[in-house]
Protein backbone atom coordinates (compact mmCIF):
# COMPACT_ATOMS: atom_id res chain seq x y z
CA UNK A 1 0.00 0.00 0.00
CA UNK A 2 1.21 3.38 -0.58
CA UNK A 3 1.78 5.51 1.85
CA UNK A 4 0.17 9.19 2.16
CA UNK A 5 0.78 11.63 3.90
CA UNK A 6 -1.20 15.25 4.44
CA UNK A 7 0.79 18.31 3.58
CA UNK A 8 -0.24 21.35 5.42
CA UNK A 9 -1.67 24.45 4.01
CA UNK A 10 1.66 26.21 5.09
CA UNK A 11 3.78 23.73 2.27
CA UNK A 12 6.49 26.46 0.69
CA UNK A 13 6.14 28.20 -2.70
CA UNK A 14 9.37 26.45 -4.46
CA UNK A 15 8.93 29.60 -7.03
CA UNK A 16 9.21 31.93 -4.16
CA UNK A 17 12.58 34.16 -3.93
CA UNK A 18 12.65 33.10 -0.21
CA UNK A 19 15.19 31.20 1.25
CA UNK A 20 14.79 27.58 0.55
CA UNK A 21 14.82 25.57 4.16
CA UNK A 22 16.55 22.40 5.08
CA UNK A 23 16.20 20.63 8.28
CA UNK A 24 18.80 19.12 9.72
CA UNK A 25 18.47 15.54 10.90
CA UNK A 26 21.62 13.93 11.56
CA UNK A 27 24.75 16.80 12.38
CA UNK A 28 28.45 16.23 11.64
CA UNK A 29 29.36 14.50 14.42
CA UNK A 30 26.16 11.85 14.34
CA UNK A 31 26.67 11.07 10.72
CA UNK A 32 30.69 10.44 11.65
CA UNK A 33 29.49 7.72 14.16
CA UNK A 34 27.13 6.58 11.60
CA UNK A 35 29.73 5.79 8.92
CA UNK A 36 32.38 4.41 11.01
CA UNK A 37 29.57 2.20 12.60
CA UNK A 38 28.71 1.25 8.96
CA UNK A 39 31.92 0.55 7.91
CA UNK A 40 32.90 -1.55 11.31
CA UNK A 41 29.52 -3.28 10.36
CA UNK A 42 30.02 -4.57 6.79
CA UNK A 43 33.48 -5.73 7.87
CA UNK A 44 32.73 -7.84 10.60
CA UNK A 45 29.88 -9.29 8.67
CA UNK A 46 32.12 -10.31 6.03
CA UNK A 47 35.11 -11.30 7.95
CA UNK A 48 33.20 -13.20 10.48
CA UNK A 49 30.70 -15.31 7.72
CA UNK A 50 34.33 -15.90 6.59
CA UNK A 51 34.39 -19.00 8.78
CA UNK A 52 31.09 -20.10 7.85
CA UNK A 53 32.44 -21.07 4.14
CA UNK A 54 32.27 -24.99 2.97
CA UNK A 55 35.93 -26.85 2.72
CA UNK A 56 35.43 -26.78 -0.95
CA UNK A 57 35.53 -23.09 -1.33
CA UNK A 58 38.35 -22.76 0.97
CA UNK A 59 40.49 -24.99 -0.27
CA UNK A 60 40.50 -22.93 -3.49
CA UNK A 61 42.57 -20.28 -1.64
CA UNK A 62 45.29 -23.02 -1.61
CA UNK A 63 48.68 -22.45 0.19
CA UNK A 64 47.12 -18.93 0.92
CA UNK A 65 44.37 -20.36 3.12
CA UNK A 66 46.42 -19.39 6.49
CA UNK A 67 47.52 -16.27 5.47
CA UNK A 68 44.04 -14.96 4.32
CA UNK A 69 42.19 -16.35 7.67
CA UNK A 70 45.18 -15.01 9.68
CA UNK A 71 44.47 -11.62 8.46
CA UNK A 72 40.69 -11.86 8.75
CA UNK A 73 40.96 -12.64 12.12
CA UNK A 74 43.28 -9.49 12.93
CA UNK A 75 40.42 -7.43 10.56
CA UNK A 76 37.78 -8.90 12.54
CA UNK A 77 39.25 -7.82 15.94
CA UNK A 78 40.07 -4.47 14.47
CA UNK A 79 36.88 -3.87 13.09
CA UNK A 80 34.83 -5.05 16.55
CA UNK A 81 37.28 -2.94 19.37
CA UNK A 82 36.63 0.22 16.73
CA UNK A 83 32.82 -0.93 16.55
CA UNK A 84 33.01 -1.05 20.65
CA UNK A 85 34.59 2.41 21.03
CA UNK A 86 32.55 3.79 18.47
CA UNK A 87 29.37 2.73 21.06
CA UNK A 88 31.30 3.84 23.84
CA UNK A 89 31.49 6.98 22.65
CA UNK A 90 28.21 7.51 21.83
CA UNK A 91 27.18 6.77 25.43
CA UNK A 92 29.28 9.26 26.17
CA UNK A 93 27.54 11.52 23.32
CA UNK A 94 24.02 11.03 24.75
CA UNK A 95 25.28 11.79 28.22
CA UNK A 96 27.40 14.78 27.97
CA UNK A 97 26.44 16.59 24.52
CA UNK A 98 23.31 18.99 23.91
CA UNK A 99 22.58 17.38 20.73
CA UNK A 100 23.00 14.13 22.38
CA UNK A 101 21.08 14.78 25.28
CA UNK A 102 18.32 16.37 23.21
CA UNK A 103 18.76 12.95 20.90
CA UNK A 104 18.08 10.61 23.69
CA UNK A 105 15.15 12.79 24.97
CA UNK A 106 13.74 12.44 21.81
CA UNK A 107 14.47 8.68 21.77
CA UNK A 108 12.62 7.96 24.74
CA UNK A 109 9.78 5.05 24.26
CA UNK A 110 6.98 7.41 25.16
CA UNK A 111 3.12 6.55 25.70
CA UNK A 112 2.51 8.28 22.14
CA UNK A 113 4.49 5.75 20.50
CA UNK A 114 2.26 3.25 21.13
CA UNK A 115 -1.08 5.29 20.07
CA UNK A 116 1.01 5.96 16.86
CA UNK A 117 1.73 2.26 15.98
CA UNK A 118 -2.30 1.83 16.46
CA UNK A 119 -3.40 4.74 14.29
CA UNK A 120 -0.88 3.63 11.63
CA UNK A 121 -2.42 0.22 11.58
CA UNK A 122 -5.93 1.71 11.57
CA UNK A 123 -4.86 3.33 8.54
CA UNK A 124 -3.43 0.71 6.61
CA UNK A 125 -6.60 -0.85 6.48
CA UNK A 126 -8.43 2.18 5.85
CA UNK A 127 -10.12 2.24 9.08
CA UNK A 128 -8.33 6.17 9.83
CA UNK A 129 -8.69 8.92 7.78
CA UNK A 130 -5.16 10.85 8.19
CA UNK A 131 -1.70 8.78 9.48
CA UNK A 132 -0.48 9.92 13.03
CA UNK A 133 1.65 13.09 12.67
CA UNK A 134 5.38 11.67 13.94
CA UNK A 135 7.44 13.67 15.98
CA UNK A 136 11.23 13.76 15.64
CA UNK A 137 11.62 9.93 15.67
CA UNK A 138 8.71 7.53 15.19
CA UNK A 139 8.05 3.70 16.94
CA UNK A 140 9.86 2.17 13.76
CA UNK A 141 12.71 3.95 14.14
CA UNK A 142 13.00 3.63 18.19
CA UNK A 143 12.20 -0.11 17.87
CA UNK A 144 15.17 -0.55 15.76
CA UNK A 145 17.75 2.12 17.65
CA UNK A 146 16.73 -0.27 20.70
CA UNK A 147 17.34 -3.23 18.42
CA UNK A 148 20.89 -2.25 17.44
CA UNK A 149 22.40 -0.83 21.27
CA UNK A 150 20.98 -4.53 22.26
CA UNK A 151 22.55 -6.15 18.92
CA UNK A 152 25.70 -4.33 19.45
CA UNK A 153 25.75 -4.95 23.29
CA UNK A 154 25.55 -8.50 22.88
CA UNK A 155 27.51 -8.95 19.82
CA UNK A 156 30.76 -6.54 21.98
CA UNK A 157 30.43 -8.85 25.33
CA UNK A 158 30.57 -12.29 23.10
CA UNK A 159 32.99 -11.42 20.45
CA UNK A 160 35.34 -10.42 23.66
CA UNK A 161 34.63 -13.82 25.42
CA UNK A 162 35.54 -15.92 22.00
CA UNK A 163 38.93 -13.59 21.97
CA UNK A 164 39.49 -14.16 25.68
CA UNK A 165 39.16 -17.71 25.28
CA UNK A 166 41.17 -19.36 27.40
CA UNK A 167 40.06 -17.40 30.40
CA UNK A 168 36.53 -19.27 30.30
CA UNK A 169 34.95 -22.52 30.85
CA UNK A 170 33.70 -24.38 27.82
CA UNK A 171 29.98 -24.23 28.81
CA UNK A 172 30.40 -20.09 28.80
CA UNK A 173 32.64 -20.56 25.38
CA UNK A 174 29.55 -22.23 23.78
CA UNK A 175 26.79 -20.30 24.56
CA UNK A 176 28.72 -17.26 23.37
CA UNK A 177 29.89 -19.26 19.88
CA UNK A 178 26.09 -19.87 19.62
CA UNK A 179 24.18 -16.28 20.84
CA UNK A 180 27.22 -14.51 18.68
CA UNK A 181 26.42 -16.43 15.24
CA UNK A 182 22.82 -16.26 15.51
CA UNK A 183 22.99 -12.60 16.47
CA UNK A 184 24.97 -11.67 13.95
CA UNK A 185 22.66 -13.53 11.11
CA UNK A 186 19.77 -11.40 12.78
CA UNK A 187 21.76 -7.95 12.71
CA UNK A 188 22.31 -8.76 8.65
CA UNK A 189 18.43 -9.69 8.10
CA UNK A 190 17.73 -6.74 10.24
CA UNK A 191 19.82 -4.38 8.16
CA UNK A 192 18.87 -5.85 4.65
CA UNK A 193 15.14 -6.07 5.33
CA UNK A 194 14.23 -3.89 7.55
CA UNK A 195 16.84 -0.86 7.45
CA UNK A 196 17.45 -0.68 3.98
CA UNK A 197 13.87 -0.61 2.92
CA UNK A 198 13.17 2.34 5.78
CA UNK A 199 15.18 4.18 4.56
CA UNK A 200 16.18 3.43 1.22
CA UNK A 201 13.70 0.93 -0.37
CA UNK A 202 10.52 2.49 0.07
CA UNK A 203 8.47 4.73 -2.42
CA UNK A 204 9.83 8.20 -2.79
CA UNK A 205 13.21 6.85 -1.15
CA UNK A 206 14.45 4.40 -4.12
CA UNK A 207 16.81 3.71 -5.00
CA UNK A 208 19.16 5.45 -2.20
CA UNK A 209 18.33 8.55 0.55
CA UNK A 210 21.36 10.84 0.78
CA UNK A 211 20.75 12.01 4.36
CA UNK A 212 23.63 9.67 5.51
CA UNK A 213 25.67 11.73 3.54
CA UNK A 214 23.80 15.81 3.84
CA UNK A 215 21.90 14.95 7.20
CA UNK A 216 19.45 17.09 5.50
CA UNK A 217 15.86 16.80 4.02
CA UNK A 218 13.85 19.29 2.41
CA UNK A 219 11.11 21.06 3.91
CA UNK A 220 8.96 19.22 1.79
CA UNK A 221 9.62 16.19 3.19
CA UNK A 222 10.02 17.36 6.39
CA UNK A 223 6.07 18.21 6.63
CA UNK A 224 5.50 15.01 5.02
CA UNK A 225 7.45 12.65 7.37
CA UNK A 226 7.83 14.03 10.76
CA UNK A 227 4.82 16.93 10.82
CA UNK A 228 4.48 17.14 14.37
CA UNK A 229 8.22 17.93 14.99
CA UNK A 230 7.99 20.33 11.89
CA UNK A 231 5.14 21.90 13.70
CA UNK A 232 7.62 22.29 17.04
CA UNK A 233 10.36 23.76 15.28
CA UNK A 234 8.53 26.46 13.59
CA UNK A 235 6.92 27.23 16.49
CA UNK A 236 9.97 27.23 18.69
CA UNK A 237 13.02 30.03 17.98
CA UNK A 238 15.61 28.37 20.01
CA UNK A 239 14.51 24.61 17.97
CA UNK A 240 15.17 26.47 14.49
CA UNK A 241 18.33 27.45 15.15
CA UNK A 242 19.29 24.35 15.94
CA UNK A 243 17.22 21.91 13.34
CA UNK A 244 16.61 24.61 10.46
CA UNK A 245 19.69 24.84 7.92
CA UNK A 246 18.74 27.83 5.08
CA UNK A 247 19.88 27.41 2.22
CA UNK A 248 19.45 29.67 -1.07
CA UNK A 249 16.59 28.92 -2.98
CA UNK A 250 19.23 28.56 -6.39
CA UNK A 251 21.04 25.81 -4.17
CA UNK A 252 18.73 22.45 -4.19
CA UNK A 253 18.83 19.29 -2.19
CA UNK A 254 19.42 16.80 -4.37
CA UNK A 255 16.31 14.52 -2.89
CA UNK A 256 17.98 11.47 -4.10
CA UNK A 257 21.86 10.66 -5.52
CA UNK A 258 20.44 8.96 -8.28
CA UNK A 259 17.35 10.45 -10.52
CA UNK A 260 15.30 8.53 -12.32
CA UNK A 261 14.92 10.13 -15.83
CA UNK A 262 17.73 12.20 -15.17
CA UNK A 263 18.67 14.47 -18.51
Amino acid sequence: MTEERVISANKPNEKSDHKKRNFIRLNFNERVQHMIFLICFIILALTGFMIKLPEDIVSKFGEAKTVVFYYRGILHRIAGVTMILVSLYHVFYLLFKPAGRRWLVDMLPKLKDLHDMLGTMLYYVRLREKPPEYDRFYYKQKMEYGALIAGATLMSVTGLLLWTEQMWPKFILDIAIIVHGMEAILACLAIMVWHMYEVHLKPRKFPIDNLWITGVIDEEEMMEEFPLHYKKIMADPDLQKIFVQQEKEEVRRPRRIFARGSQ
